[in-house]
C-alpha cells in the first residue's frame, strides 16, 4: 500500500463517525492508533485522567451570555443620554473585563481545578526510545450551531466594538462626537456576541477533519521517521473540551518540543502556528537553513485553542501543523465535517512537513548551530 493510500485508509478507520470525548466511539479510534503505534515500533501506554467539562461545554455561551448583557445595558444607557451613558459603559467595560479574566482562568486552569462537571479521559501514549520531540495530535471531536471560523470572527467582532465604544466614549468627552457612534458600536458587539452565545457542544459531523485528519498524518509521520530518532506521540482526549486531555499530561513532564497536528484538509497552504519558545525555533531553523520545506509560519487566530496552546503555556517550544482555507474553517465543528468532504491527500504531505521538521529539530540539537541551549530549550538570540 502507498503512503497516500495508508494515510487516506488511516483517515477513514479514524473519521467515519463523531467521537465525542469518553464516547465509545472514540475508545475505537484510539484501539486504531494504539494497533499503528505498536506496528511501528512504539511502546504503548494509556494514560488515564480525571477533568471538569465545564469550561470547554459552557464557558464559551456563557461568555457570549454575559458579552450580549453588556452590550445591551451600553446600548440603553447611550439611548437614555447624559449621566445614564457614563454609568453604563463603565458597567459594560467590568462585564467584559471580568469575562476576559474568568475565561483566561478558566482556560489555563478550569479543567484541572473546578469541583463540578467531573468527567474522565484517556490519552495514548506512545514512545520509542526517549523522545527528543513529541507529536500531537487530539482524537475527539464535536459540532457547534456555528463554525469555528464565524466562532473566531465574533470573538475579532467583540474586541473590535468594544474597542470603539472605549475609544468614541472617551473622544466625547473632547470632541461633540455623534451618539449614534456609541450606539453603533454597542449594536454591533451585541450581534457579534451571539454567535458565542450559540457555541454549545453537540455531536453532529464525524470530525473528519478536526482532527481525524491531524491523527492521520502523526502516525504517518511517526512511521517514515528514521526508528533511530527517539520520538514520542501522544493522542490526546478532550481537547474539544478546554484542552484538557493535554493540559492533564503536560503537567508531569518537564518542558521539550512538541509538534500538534490539527485540521489537514485537502487543498490550502501549509501552515505553522507558533507562539513563543516555538516561534522562536522555528524561525532558527529557517535563519539556519535546517528548515527543509516551504510553510507560513504565523500566530494563531483569536479565540481559538489547541493543543499546542497547553504545551507552550508550560514553557513547551510548541507549535501546531495544519493545511486548509478559509472554507475549511468554516466546516470545522459543524456538520458539513465529514469524510465525503474530503479524500486525505493532504495527510501525505502533513506527514512528510511533520517528519522533515523532526528531523531539522533532532539536527539542531546536534549541532553548534545555537538553536537550542544548554538545558535543551530553544535559544532565544
Amino acid at each position: 500500500m502507498s503512503g497516500t493510500a495508508e494515510g487516506q485508509a488511516l483517515l477513514a478507520g479514524i473519521g467515519g463517525t463523531a467521537r465525542p470525548a469518553g464516547s465509545a466511539a472514540e475508545s475505537a479510534a484510539r484501539s486504531i492508533c494504539a494497533t499503528w503505534l505498536t506496528d511501528a515500533g512504539f511502546v504503548v501506554e494509556e494514560r488515564h485522567f480525571d477533568y471538569s467539562a465545564f469550561p470547554g461545554t459552557w464557558g464559551t455561551p456563557i461568555a457570549g451570555l454575559v458579552l450580549l448583557a453588556a452590550a445591551i445595558v451600553a446600548a440603553i444607557g447611550i439611548v437614555r443620554g447624559g449621566a445614564a451613558t457614563d454609568t453604563a459603559l463603565a458597567v459594560g467595560i467590568a462585564l467584559v473585563v471580568a469575562v476576559s479574566v474568568s475565561g483566561w482562568w478558566l482556560g489555563r486552569y478550569g479543567t484541572r481545578r473546578l469541583p463540578f462537571a467531573r468527567r474522565f479521559g484517556v490519552n495514548l501514549e506512545g514512545r520509542r526510545g526517549v523522545p527528543s520531540v513529541w507529536l500531537v495530535a487530539h482524537l475527539d471531536s464535536k459540532s457547534q450551531p456555528v463554525s469555528l471560523l464565524i466562532r473566531a470572527a465574533a470573538a475579532v467582532g467583540v474586541l473590535a466594538s468594544w474597542v470603539c465604544l472605549i475609544l468614541v466614549w472617551t473622544g466625547s468627552r473632547i470632541l461633540p462626537l455623534p451618539g449614534a457612534l456609541l450606539l453603533g458600536a454597542a449594536t454591533c458587539g451585541a450581534v457579534a456576541s451571539v454567535p458565542l452565545l450559540l457555541s454549545w457542544v453537540g455531536t453532529r459531523g464525524s470530525g473528519a477533519l478536526d482532527n481525524a485528519s491531524g491523527v492521520a498524518a502523526i502516525l504517518r509521520a511517526a512511521s517514515i521517521i528514521d526508528r533511530a530518532i527517539p520520538v514520542g506521540v501522544l493522542i490526546t482526549s478532550a481537547e474539544e473540551l478546554g484542552l484538557a486531555g493535554a493540559r492533564a499530561w503536560v503537567q508531569s513532564k518537564g518542558p521539550g518540543v512538541v509538534i500538534n497536528c490539527d485540521g489537514v484538509d485537502d487543498r490550502g497552504a501549509l501552515t505553522i502556528t507558533a507562539t513563543g519558545a516555538g516561534r522562536h525555533l522555528l524561525q532558527s531553523l529557517r535563519r539556519t537553513g535546517m528548515l527543509g520545506f516551504d510553510a507560513r509560519i504565523r500566530r494563531g487566530l483569536p479565540g481559538i485553542l489547541v493543543d499546542s496552546t497547553a504545551f507552550a503555556d508550560e514553557g513547551w517550544a510548541a507549535c501546531t501543523v495544519s493545511r486548509g482555507t478559509r472554507y475549511s474553517l468554516a466546516r470545522v465543528h459543524t456538520a458539513h465535517d465529514t469524510l465525503d468532504r474530503m479524500s486525505g491527500v493532504g495527510v501525505e504531505s502533513a506527514a512528510g512537513v511533520i517528519a522533515s521538521l523532526v528531523g531539522a529539530i533532532v539536527a539542531a540539537r546536534n549541532s553548534s548551530k545555537g538553536v537550542f541551549d544548554g538545558n535543551g530549550t530553544t535559544a532565544i538570540e
